[in-house]
């Protein structure tokens, strides 16, 4: 191996893998544990820089691959990283008032960095044995930052939920990888499919055994994504874990999953099962992430699971794209993707912003709270119409347009049919959407935002107002101007990945 050439591809690995071993030391060392926080985003900036200058560098489609071809150098893998340790440099930089009510907030961050660590890994795995290492090193630390609030008995509950179902989803996932072994005897990506090509030339590749191989393989995915019908841990995990792992769970490990999706559904799973099997998925999504986002802003419920059930929805757009699995709407995926990232970035932020000045995640808890801040219920609505898909700065409404187009221009039956299915969805979600934006600007004041002094006299939270501004200044700018740059830089993204 040429350790140059590693230490080159694997650079933002190997920054965000110091950070987590100086943190770890930091959280045992009293006279800087309480600089564990800044210490943290420190290192995920100059982890997420280093793939912005991997990205300025040049995309390669073919790329190269590393770690005895285990790990794929691509444009897929690079831009992905990016949006994963962007996101993670966010939700630190607004994390930090919010943790200290933990009782030992220090450590989360590492947890954290790793969680983050293993998604990149996961997007750029070209192998079955990096996959399943990345995948756990993502899921049992997400496990962990999940019930990490051991005071709260809604925390703990929600890490024991996503332990079952995570461990569930686990076993199903090798399951099927434990059949392409049996078939082939080899576990790189490349190497499987080729030999994959050369027994079905010869019949010798059961149809029933493929079948139930690509089952298995996109529940799993399915689960990370907390797509319908494995979405059913989703509002409870979402909903008790502390809301800084909520918003690392509902962006950056649906990206992960999303990412290993389209290289692994490109290289070795590719057949048209996996493509009716997203299909259905993306439809069950959409309808029931939406009818239960109603049902929850009627309800009176949590925005937390809200939320929750915005992103089963949001998901369910995403498949769209891995449905139709052509280039165009695979780049339609990737571009919604990267705006959705930044939208549901900037509303889980406010929300932590919210949660932290009037102690509740409640939604009427939130009426009339822009009499008592107006600027961060402004941006918080902006993040919330543009999840809708409303042409108000436009990112949310063009990405959307372009996933959804791509997909009624495909030339598939059923790809015409998810379009217009993700239309109604969107149109139904702006009535969850809007209503809540209507509670916190139109509604009489309740008694937890009466209580709010008119200025925000409270310490600390100005680094999660930064991360807010700098979610929505990234979407608005998109928007207006940066659509375009985004459109080229997600063709180039998904170039060769499809036919």
């Amino acid at each position: 191996m040429d350790f140059q050439v590693i230490s080159k591809v694997l650079f933002p690995e190997l920054i965000l893998l110091a950070g987590i071993l100086i943190t770890i030391v930091a959280s045992f060392l009293n006279p800087i544990k309480k600089h564990t926080a800044g210490i943290a985003s420190v290192f995920t900036l100059l982890a997420a820089l280093a793939s912005l200058k991997q990205i300025l560098a040049g995309l390669p489609e073919d790329g190269e691959t590393i770690l005895f071809g285990s790990f794929a150098q691509d444009s897929l893998s690079i831009f992905f990283r990016f949006l994963i340790y962007s996101v993670t440099f966010l939700i630190v930089l607004g994390s930090n008032q919010y943790l200290k009510v933990l009782e030992s907030p220090a450590e989360y961050y590492p947890i954290l960095m790793t969680a983050s660590l293993g998604a990149g890994f996961l997007t750029g795995a070209n192998d079955f044995l990096l996959f399943i290492v990345a995948l756990e090193t993502l899921g049992l630390s997400a496990i962990l930052i999940t019930s990490y609030a051991r005071l709260n008995q809604a925390s703990n509950e929600a890490g024991i939920k996503y332990l079952i179902n995570s461990a569930l989803a686990t076993a199903v996932l090798l399951l099927g990888i434990s059949f392409i072994y049996g078939l082939t005897g080899l576990t790189n990506f490349d190497a499987v499919a080729l030999r994959l090509y050369q027994l079905n030339i010869f019949g010798i590749v059961s149809v029933p055994l493929m079948a139930l191989v690509v089952v298995c393989i996109v529940a799993a995915v399915g689960f990370k994504l907390a797509a319908a019908p494995f979405h059913n841990w989703s509002p409870d995990v979402y909903t008790g874990a502390p809301t800084t792992t909520t918003l690392f769970l509902s962006v950056v490990s649906k990206t992960a999953a999303l990412g290993l999706a389209i290289r692994l559904f490109s290289t070795v799973l590719n057949n048209e099962l996996i493509t009716i099997l997203f299909a259905i998925l993306a439809a069950l999504s959409i309808i029931v992430g939406n009818y239960v986002g109603v049902i929850q802003v009627i309800s009176r419920g949590s925005i937390k699971r809200l939320l929750a059930y915005s992103s089963i929805a949001q998901a369910g757009y995403l498949l769209v794209g891995l449905a139709v699995f052509q280039k165009e709407s695979l780049a339609g995926l990737v571009m919604y993707l990267t705006v959705y990232a930044i939208m549901n970035t900037g509303a889980f932020l406010s929300l932590i912003y919210l949660e932290q000045i009037t102690g509740s995640t409640k939604i009427y808890d939130m009426a009339g709270i822009i009499q008592k801040r107006p600027a961060m219920t402004v941006l918080f609505s902006l993040c919330l119409i543009n999840l809708s898909g409303l042409p108000f700065i436009p990112a949310g409404f063009i990405a959307k347009f372009f996933l959804f187009s791509s997909a009624f221009s495909s030339g598939l039956g059923y790809g015409k049919l998810l379009a217009i299915i993700g239309l109604i969805g969107s149109l139904i979600a702006l009535f969850y959407y809007l209503y809540l934006v209507k509670i916190m600007v139109v509604d009489p004041v309740s008694t937890p935002v009466k209580q709010l002094p008119d200025e925000d006299s409270k310490e600390g939270y100005g680094l999660v107002k930064i991360s807010i501004v700098i979610s929505v200044i990234l979407m608005t700018g998109f928007g207006i101007f940066g659509m375009e740059l985004i459109r080229n830089i997600t063709t180039l993204v998904v170039g060769g990945m499809a036919g």
